[in-house]
């Protein structure tokens, strides 16, 4: 009698564990997005068919293992240079809606590269890839627009101490003149390298090229200053850009706290 109190107990607290595993499964494929798990221990997408599911042959799993450290890599730094300039440059909400973009899909890659399954995550990863390079293509057409309004302005400022017949005698405006001379011929070359960086398919590469066509172009001006105030007007304009192009975040908040300051005195 009581072995079989006990069997019936041990059947209902089975078939109660099974119940409740088959609840938690439901609910993980929900939160899946898509993504299901078959009985071979697998994921795959329950929103694409057989012709559109990605290769997820052995061969294709043994690729993948080493496709997705790479992607994860190059995903992970291409997102943290956009998260500089897209923080320096705060009024483009177009740039703010794609980094958002980007790093959920980066998100939703690792979270299938966590759960092994390398397949889909390396499918998302590729997907990241593309909405990344929308975004560098976004930065790098308001990059190139900048730098050569920029440089067209220094090339003006250099023409005029070309034509400055001073500069033959005055050895400090003669240096002045070979220097920025220089500067601007390396500037020009900077927007051309940037140019075959789009085109070789490496826009992060283009990015650092315009940065310092940029760079090149403010100690143009900074150089070439009547006096101190416009050297320093030229700063102030120039000040959020020059971070940048160091690739680092302007501190706004801590201008903010430094003018409070300057006021109470």
């Amino acid at each position: 009698m009581r072995k079989r109190i006990f069997t019936i107990v041990t059947m209902f607290l089975v078939s109660g564990l099974l119940g409740a595993a088959a609840v938690f499964a439901q609910q993980a494929e929900k939160k899946d997005d898509g993504i299901v798990r078959m009985k071979d221990g697998s994921y795959r997408s329950a929103d694409l068919d057989a012709s559109q599911r990605p290769d997820d042959s052995y061969l294709a799993k043994f690729h993948a293992v080493d496709d997705v450290e790479k992607l994860m890599k190059r995903n992970l730094e291409d997102i943290y240079l956009l998260n500089v300039i897209k923080s320096n440059y705060p009024s483009k909400t177009d740039w703010e809606a794609k980094y958002k973009e980007c790093m959920n899909g980066y998100k939703d890659a690792l979270e299938q590269y966590y759960k092994r399954n390398v397949i889909y995550a390396c499918d998302k990863l590729r997907k990241n890839q593309e909405t990344i390079r929308s975004l560098y293509d976004l930065i790098i057409k308001d990059y190139q627009k900048q730098c050569e309004d920029l440089l067209n302005e220094c090339a003006g400022k250099v023409l005029l101490l070309h034509l400055d017949v001073s500069s033959r005698i005055d050895p400090d405006k003669n240096d002045a003149l070979l220097n920025n001379h220089l500067r601007l011929r390396v500037a020009y070359g900077q927007l051309d390298d940037a140019y075959w960086a789009v085109r070789n398919n490496n826009p992060s590469r283009a990015v650092y090229h315009l940065r310092m066509a940029r760079s090149y172009g403010i100690a143009i001006l900074e150089d070439l200053a009547a006096d101190a105030n416009e050297k320093k007007s030229i700063h102030d304009k120039y000040k959020i850009d020059k971070a940048d192009n160091l690739n680092r975040i302007y501190a706004r908040e801590e201008e903010e706290k430094k003018k409070l300051m300057e006021g109470k005195k």
